[in-house]
Parts: C-alpha cells; sequence; structure tokens
C-alpha cells in the first residue's frame, strides 16, 4: 500500500512494508527525491521523518538557488562562493545524520521486552530476521528460559533438529511474548 501527499512543493509517499513504513519524497518532475530507507514502525512516525527531511531538502535548494543568484551582484569571489556552497552543504549533512540518529532513537524506544521458555525436550534454536537492518538469533536449550528486546510487529521463528537440518517449527508474534509490568 502507498499512501502520497503533497508538502510544500513535495510529493511525500509512505510504503506499507512488512514490517514498519518507509517514505520517499519527491519533486514533480519525480526526477529529484531521496529516502533515508529507514523502517518506521508506525505510519505517524514515517510521516513525521519525510517531512522533517522534505523542509531540510526545501531550505537547502532554496539557498543554493540563492547563492547562484545573488554570486554576481554580490561581487563575491569563487572561493567565498565555494565556502558558502560547501558551508550549505556540510549543515544539510549534518542535519540529517541527527535527524537519522533521533530517528534511530526513537526506533529503540519502541522496543519490548520479550520471554521464551523452550518447553520441548530438544534444543531449539530462535531467530527473527524481518526486521530490516536488525538479526537475532539464540540457541535455546530444553528449559532454558530467555528474555530479549525486538520490535512488537517482529516475529519469533523457532526452529528445531531434524534429520535433514534445523526446520522452521513455529512462529510467534513478538508482541505476543511482551513482559508487562
Amino acid at each position: 500500500m502507498k499512501w502520497k501527499q503533497s508538502y510544500h512543493g513535495w510529493l511525500i509517499e509512505i510504503i506499507q512494508m512488512p514490517t514498519g513504513y518507509l517514505f520517499q519524497c519527491w519533486m514533480p518532475d519525480e526526477k529529484t527525491g531521496f529516502s533515508d530507507r529507514q523502517i518506521y514502525p508506525t505510519f505517524v512516525q514515517a510521516l513525521t521523518a519525510a517531512k522533517k527531511r522534505a523542509d531540510l531538502e526545501a531550505v537547502s535548494l532554496a539557498l543554493i538557488r540563492f547563492l547562484n543568484q545573488s554570486y554576481q551582484w554580490c561581487n563575491l569571489s569563487s572561493d567565498e562562493y565555494k565556502a558558502l556552497e560547501k558551508s550549505i552543504f556540510n549543515f544539510v549533512q549534518q542535519a540529517s545524520r541527527t535527524q537519522m540518529q533521533n530517528s534511530s532513537a526513537l526506533l529503540i524506544e519502541n522496543q519490548i521486552l520479550c520471554f521464551y521458555k523452550n518447553t520441548t525436550s530438544q534444543i531449539q534454536i530462535i531467530r527473527i530476521s524481518n526486521i530490516a537492518h536488525s538479526y537475532f538469533e539464540q540457541v535455546v536449550f530444553p528449559g532454558e528460559q530467555m528474555l530479549f528486546e525486538t520490535f512488537p510487529q517482529a516475529e519469533l521463528e523457532i526452529h528445531m533438529d531434524s534429520t535433514t537440518g534445523a526446520t522452521l517449527t513455529n512462529k510467534i508474534l513478538c508482541s505476543n511474548l511482551q513482559v508487562y509490568g
């Protein structure tokens, strides 16, 4: 599913993924676009990140356009022009990094604490592989209990040894394993 909205001259697309939401922003010509390629747990978080990034890109483009137009009549030397251009580029790069770090911190805050116990008499391998930029795998012995942190939409895969190797025997949504209290 794709959702689209016009925002200050940008077309924002929010794309639903199996593990959350991704944003892409485009200029009307659909040749200029960007995305931080990060999966957000909620639609609102993806939309907020897209709007912040669109604002940042719009400011950057406006400053570069102003610099290009005023280069001649402000009597800037080529060194001054290059220094200003580099300053704008560095600002946008730093602001983008800060936004991604803040988004990553937000994603970490959305993790939940989960509990799992191997109630079988066999060794199990549990794995979470449906979350982008994250992977979890652990051997769990019979009767062993464990706590782990992940996102509510993560799926815990339970694999058991068989004659042909490890076989997927069950999948549990991690929100069903959440520890409360």
